[in-house]
């Protein structure tokens, strides 16, 4: 038995059947079919490439393929190897393919190999796979700037969710790559992703809310001032219920913000996901309590906002200051710039991104 963490799959085309996990196996000739489909598939954009460049094209295809299968594997996913020979998914491998070869950036790399096995799991013929076959054609044109860019305006749209507040931080932290690439972004920049059906305008009066704002009401029970223990203490003992445990883990509401233990902030960082949990687990008694707690500690200002980020990373300032801008502040994200964002942030910080069915929300919780 091999396991998928020790198998090279780049040796795959060297046998006749590797066993994964002890029950998948892939037939090197199945292997070698499909390298030469794909070669075949851009075999006339060959045509116009000097005998160098056709090899070093072919070496290209041949670590793309072998991406592809050890993410299918990975996912225990290799059913959808079956899809290469659909003439449909052939239309989008080419696309793929001269977006793979023709960039020589690792991280665009990854995320068209990332794009192409959402491709494949997406059902055929829906909204949903003809954003990710967009994203797949636009990215090789994309560098860390304009991705970073997208990434940025994709924060208005979703939030880090950590089981625990006093995570926050190391979450935050996890953007720092996008954060850092913010003082190089320019006015090209955002003139590119507007000329690439990445943007919308915001119509109406009101422009986009700042992006001080938007951290404030999405993470409500974390910006704002902690509770003091003493005061915590009496409301517990007129109403000892707000001590009851509000999780799986049997933990109570609140924690501590010092070694001291003499000021306190909620466990939480949304009000809005704490009470659909509360009311899930027909706590909802306790819904009326929090909010009077809540009129017992400030709210964070946009300046508080802006300082504690800065202080975790000085680059934040830069991020502000552009989404903050003219040029953005009635400029939002499309389906396919939000897509593209949210993909780079899974990429950047490690972690899943959101389903494009949830993009039609205003503002995306992620759970």
């Amino acid at each position: 038995m091999l396991d998928i963490r020790k198998q090279a799959i780049g040796d795959i085309s060297n046998s006749n059947v590797v066993a994964i996990n002890g029950d998948v196996t892939i037939d090197g000739k199945e292997y070698n079919d499909l390298l030469q489909t794909l070669i075949e598939i851009v075999r006339k954009d060959f045509e116009s490439f000097s005998s160098v460049a056709i090899n070093s094209a072919k070496e290209e295809i041949t670590k793309y393929l072998k991406s592809i299968f050890e993410n299918l594997v990975k996912d225990n996913s290799t059913k959808l190897i079956k899809k290469f020979q659909n003439p449909a998914t052939q239309v989008i491998l080419h696309d793929s393919l001269i977006s793979y070869v023709s960039t020589e950036d690792e991280t665009v790399k990854e995320c068209i190999v990332d794009l192409m096995i959402e491709q494949l799991k997406a059902q055929n013929g829906t909204t949903e796979q003809s954003i990710i076959n967009e994203a797949i054609r636009l990215i090789p044109n994309l560098n860390i700037n304009i991705l970073s860019l997208l990434a940025l305006m994709s924060l208005r749209h979703q939030m880090l969710h950590p089981s625990m507040s006093f995570m926050l931080e190391s979450a935050f932290e996890e953007l720092s790559p996008i954060i850092n690439q913010a003082p190089q972004i320019s006015n090209l920049d955002i003139d590119f992703i507007l000329q690439n059906k990445c943007t919308r305008m915001i119509a109406g009066l009101y422009p986009i809310d700042t992006l001080e704002n938007h951290f404030i009401k999405q993470y409500d029970l974390f910006f704002r001032d902690g509770g003091n223990k003493d005061d915590l203490d009496a409301y517990a003992a007129l109403h000892p219920e707000i001590m009851h445990s509000v999780d799986d883990m049997g933990c109570c509401m609140f924690c501590f913000t010092n070694e001291r233990m003499d000021y306190w902030k909620f466990c939480d960082i949304n009000s809005k996901l704490f009470f659909e949990r509360l009311r899930a687990r027909r706590q909802q008694y306790l819904i009326p309590l929090v909010e009077e707690l809540l009129t017992q500690t400030r709210p964070f200002t946009q300046n508080e906002v802006r300082k504690y980020f800065c202080k975790l990373n000085p680059n934040w300032l830069a991020v502000f200051n552009l989404l903050d801008s003219k040029q953005l502040i009635r400029i939002g994200l499309s389906m396919l710039g939000m897509y593209i964002g949210s993909k780079y942030i899974a990429k950047v910080t490690k972690k899943p991104s959101l389903p494009i069915s949830s993009f039609v929300n205003p503002i995306i919780l992620e759970k």
